[in-house]
């Protein structure tokens, strides 16, 4: 090989090895976090959190009014519906000098409803209404005197009687619920309060009677004497 040949390659060698691109040994180790950072991905992390279980709105809202409840003896329904506790209520029925109670009957969002004189009101199953004559319940048995075709109307403050049902083979105190001018029988007064009931009638007691609640399909009545429902009922 002659001289010029010689030099020719030597040149090119060197060329090349200039041009070169040295090679990523990988790239993902150029690219990797430090050794002694964990990985965390937001991907991850969300994932994780959805897997937790979570309550409702509504169960954390009803576990909320159910304590608030439970502490001053009283039931969801009667906390919601506003009453002051049993407690405190049975602490203001006190009766006047005539021996009539503070109440009077208001109308409410629950329909009309026993108040006291700050407006506070009173739940009808205070059983220290009893010892005024005053009786509040649900009417039951109404499937068995609904006619499906023509279904019952009622209406807050509607006039109801009572008709003592001494025959009755079901229950020994029925009593009968009815209104209108034909007496059209809409159901009984329920077990809890009929015993009492019974027993006044019995005793020859007049009671008058009238819908205090009538958004549910079966209406709360309150009995009571004609003397006591116009004073409840009084401006």
């Amino acid at each position: 090989m002659g001289v010029w040949s010689k030099a020719k390659v030597i040149f090119s060698g060197t060329a090349r090895a200039s041009l070169a691109v040295p090679e990523l040994t990988s790239p993902s180790a150029e690219l990797a976090e430090p050794a002694h950072l964990p990985a965390v991905t937001p991907v991850s992390l969300r994932g994780d959190l959805r897997g937790l279980p979570r309550r409702p709105p509504e169960a954390r809202s009803y576990e909320a009014e159910k304590a608030k409840a439970a502490a001053v003896g009283q039931s969801v329904k009667s906390y919601r519906a506003g009453y002051v506790p049993p407690a405190e209520a049975k602490s203001e029925l006190v009766a006047d000098p005539d021996g009539m109670p503070p109440l009077r009957l208001v109308r409410s969002n629950n329909g009309l409803d026993l108040a006291l004189p700050d407006g506070q009101l009173v739940d009808y199953k205070i059983l220290a209404l009893r010892h005024f004559q005053i009786f509040a319940f649900r009417v039951v048995g109404m499937g068995f005197h609904e006619d499906p075709n023509k279904p019952f109307n009622f209406r807050n403050g509607q006039r109801v009687q009572v008709v003592r049902e001494t025959n009755n083979e079901h229950d020994a105190n029925a009593v009968a619920i009815t209104t209108g001018r034909a007496a059209k029988k809409i159901g009984y007064v329920n077990k809890q309060r009929a015993a009492w009931v019974a027993k006044l009638l019995d005793a020859g007691q007049e009671l008058d009677g009238i819908i205090i609640q009538s958004k549910a399909a079966s209406p709360r009545v309150l009995l009571t004497t004609p003397e006591m429902l116009a004073y409840l009922q009084r401006d």
